[in-house]
């Protein structure tokens, strides 16, 4: 969804503040414990095989890397941890508006309920992880 080397400013920040989130014993580095960990909090459970399939391989992954390669898993994971600001682990609609919003001035809203439309693709109102990563997966 997307190209984190072309992303802006304000957007970015908000997506390195979702990893260190993540980043819970604080070296830099995202393992698959820690994403695993993250995902059981929010009734995602993922196991060794999937985290495989989603990822490729299991090396713990720096910001960097994470804006460098496109890990559709990972951007998934990252938005969900950054606009879910209730922590019930999915993104609401004012959730995901405000998310757009603090990193994209003047989108109009219309085009976010397009957005988030095509995210919420259950249509409960609400975008969990495995609906993000399906969006994600798309720009591959």
């Amino acid at each position: 969804i997307l190209d984190m080397e072309k992303a802006p400013p304000k957007l970015l920040a908000l997506i390195k503040k979702g990893f260190d989130l993540l980043d819970t014993n604080n070296d830099k580095l995202l393992t698959k414990e820690e994403i695993q960990d993250y995902c059981a909090k929010i009734n995602c459970s993922i196991t060794d095989e999937k985290y495989k399939e989603y990822m490729g391989d299991v090396k713990p992954m720096t910001f960097e890397d994470i804006v460098k390669e496109h890990k559709p898993f990972m951007q998934a994971v990252l938005m969900i941890q950054v606009a879910d600001t209730d922590k019930d682990g999915k993104i609401s609609f004012e959730e995901f508006k405000e998310f757009i919003l603090s990193g994209l001035e003047g989108v109009p809203e219309d085009s976010i309920k397009t957005l988030f439309g095509n995210f919420d693709t259950d249509k409960d109102g609400k975008i969990d992880l495995l609906e993000c990563i399906a969006v994600c997966s798309l720009q591959q």
